[in-house]
């Protein structure tokens, strides 16, 4: 690339056109939710009347027994039976989306009940009464449906140790857990009085031949108590509160028709496994109900990272360190005003934006069925590290921003972060995911549709680098990936190279998409500046590549600034478009819940902290130190 190929695309502050904010806000929409915007808005409103906001006092286990009373109320509210959900994309994907922003508690159990457990007997079941009659409590919430996959020993996949031996004299399974290591890892059944439908991964023995880990359905808990021969070990965490266990099977009894078969595999009458699949292809067919989790947990986390930004830039706004000046009478500058949490919220919107729409492109991909099995594993495995680290990311700095309010559960952040770590580590931990899609055949060939022929030159620029690193992964050079120390290392380089061009890619579709034309400046704009803040971020790869100049590096740097600037100043709107729920939270106050008192006007944020003191005063006046003839 010449210096050339850098357009220069400044503009000046009397230049910037006028608008219709209300077409831009609903153009802007569109990236966040693309053709979805009123299904989400409904789901949105469903999910916020739950009312699961943040309350003080309640025991880890309390706080635990909340999520099926919540998940009960959830389908009930939607009006569809779980099983609709789960095969609805959109629908399940914007339940949980919205559950991990206004509720938290339910957003930790809903991709274990809809996508792998419900998910895994549609998609394997047999049509049998057995297994008609769990997924039949599951599609109201009367049990909850969990899968029970990783061991102490690590996941393991195929060589998972669980064992479940088929009997033909009782015809059913014995399922068992032959040593410490083989003993499930942190499901969620350890709640009494809740009951569980769990999907259990467990290496079939027929006629002592290993016939592969294979899914079986098991009742393990019921309102009377545990299945005969389960036993649970409650484990806590510190947050995103779940009945977490360890759980050991001492010969527990399940019928022919737990086996998750379909059509593929199965014990026919004459007691003989018949399997159309090779023994180790079997579990990673089994588990493919995982790929529709990741992307459900991946856009759940950046919804909360759209929710923390948009109410920190609203607490900014109202926040001045300090009251007015007492000598000049000037009020000080507002918190929004401050270059250094204007650069921090601009690149974490532009991230924001880059993420959510390539976690929707993906969503309507997969609603559409536009992707094979294998390519639909790999999107996930691209969507969750992404959006997830970029959530992190965003919701660290906001808490870190918001300073003593962040720290308050009362205004939602911690809750979210806690959600987040837990997302990090639900269905394959971001960093495996990122080795598997970098060593992944087809990687670098992966395209969002509509994806332009003619790409702005910051995107040639971030595919350009990701082909050298396939190339050089290709060629076992992994020093040319920069600072790694093997294969997996320039394997997350490479997915990650990958990762960045897609976000990019989506934020130019939506562009293109857009006809409104400030909405179609800001979407732009917004690519630009995520791109560009990626490239700025592997200056030190480029200038080893000789592809980064100082001349260049420094004209990439100024058109960042710009873009930056542009974003600044057009904050208030760009949030706008994530329609965040009135939510309880005082860094959420709007400027209409400020009030006025004998000592002048709360900002809205102190009036929410003293609707919930139950505080209304009166006030003692403010010493004038001007009058009292303090003047320096």
């Amino acid at each position: 690339m010449t210096r050339a190929d850098i357009p220069v695309d400044l503009f000046s502050e009397s230049e910037r056109p006028q608008y219709d904010s209300s077409s831009t806000v609903h153009a802007l929409r569109k990236v966040i939710f693309g053709a979805h915007t009123d299904l989400h808005t409904r789901v949105r409103d469903i999910v916020t009347e739950l009312g699961d906001f943040p309350r003080s006092g309640l025991t880890y286990a309390e706080e635990t027994r909340a999520a099926a009373h919540l998940l009960r109320a959830a389908i009930a509210a939607l009006g569809r039976p779980a099983r609709e959900i789960a095969i609805d994309t959109h629908l399940r994907g914007a339940l949980c989306d919205w559950a991990q922003v206004s509720a938290p508690r339910l957003l930790l159990v809903l991709t274990g009940h809809f996508d792998l457990a419900i998910g895994a007997i549609l998609a394997h079941g047999d049509g049998s009464s057995y297994q008609q009659e769990c997924l039949a409590e599951l599609d109201s919430g009367a049990a909850l449906g969990v899968l029970a996959l990783t061991e102490l020993g690590g996941t393991n996949g195929a060589d998972q140790q669980t064992l479940a031996e088929w009997d033909p004299v009782s015809g059913g399974f014995w399922l068992t857990t032959p040593s410490p290591e083989a003993v499930k890892f942190m499901p969620n059944v350890a709640s009494e009085g809740v009951p569980k439908i769990v999907v259990v991964t467990a290496r079939l023995m027929v006629a002592g031949q290993d016939e592969g880990v294979l899914p079986f359905l098991l009742r393990l808990r019921t309102s009377t108590g545990l299945a005969r021969g389960v036993e649970v070990a409650p484990m806590h965490k510190v947050s995103a509160p779940m009945d977490h266990a360890m759980i050991k099977f001492d010969r527990v009894w399940l019928p022919r028709e737990a086996l998750l078969g379909g059509d593929w595999a199965r014990i026919g009458e004459d007691g003989r496994f018949m399997c159309a699949l090779p023994r180790r292809q079997r579990f990673h067919h089994a588990i493919a109900v995982l790929d529709n989790g990741r992307l459900d947990l991946a856009t759940a986390a950046i919804a909360s990272a759209r929710a923390a930004l948009a109410g920190l830039v609203n607490y900014s706004r109202q926040r001045r360190p300090g009251s007015n000046d007492l000598v000049t009478g000037r009020s000080r500058k507002a918190m929004a005003d401050r270059d250094q949490v204007r650069l921090d919220f601009v690149s974490a919107l532009a991230a924001v934006y880059a993420t959510s729409a390539l976690g929707q492109q993906i969503r309507d991909m997969r609603a559409a069925a536009a992707t094979t099995d294998a390519e639909q594993r790999l999107w996930s495995a691209l969507a969750k590290p992404l959006l997830s680290s970029t959530a992190a990311d965003v919701l660290t700095m906001c808490r870190q921003r918001a300073a003593a309010q962040g720290a308050l559960r009362l205004n939602h952040l911690v809750d979210w972060i806690g959600n987040l770590e837990a997302i990090i580590t639900a269905e394959g931990e971001n960093q495996i995911m990122l080795v598997f899609a970098g060593l992944a055949s087809g990687l670098t060939d992966l395209r969002l549709p509509g994806t332009p022929a003619r790409r702005p030159w910051y995107l040639r620029m971030l595919a350009a680098r990701e082909h050298t690193l396939a190339v050089a992964l290709r060629n076992g050079d992994y020093q040319s990936a920069g600072v790694v120390l093997g294969r997996d290392s320039a394997a997350i380089e490479l997915a990650t190279a990958t990762e960045e061009r897609l976000a990019t890619t989506a934020l130019v579709i939506a562009a293109s998409r857009t006809d409104d034309p400030t909405a179609r400046r800001l979407i732009e704009t917004t690519a630009a500046a995520y791109a560009l803040g990626r490239i700025n971020a592997h200056g030190a790869w480029y200038t080893a590549h000789q592809t980064l100049s100082p001349l260049r590096a420094a004209e990439i740097a100024a058109q960042l600034r710009h873009h930056y600037a542009v974003l600044a100043d057009e904050l208030p709107i760009m949030v706008q478009a994530f329609d965040i729920p009135s939510l309880p939270g005082p860094i959420f106050a709007s400027d209409s819940a400020s009030t006025t008192t004998d000592t002048g006007r709360s900002a809205a944020y102190i009036s929410r902290w003293m609707e919930y003191a139950g505080w209304r005063g009166p006030w003692s006046q403010p010493v004038d130190m001007v009058r009292a003839g303090r003047q320096p």
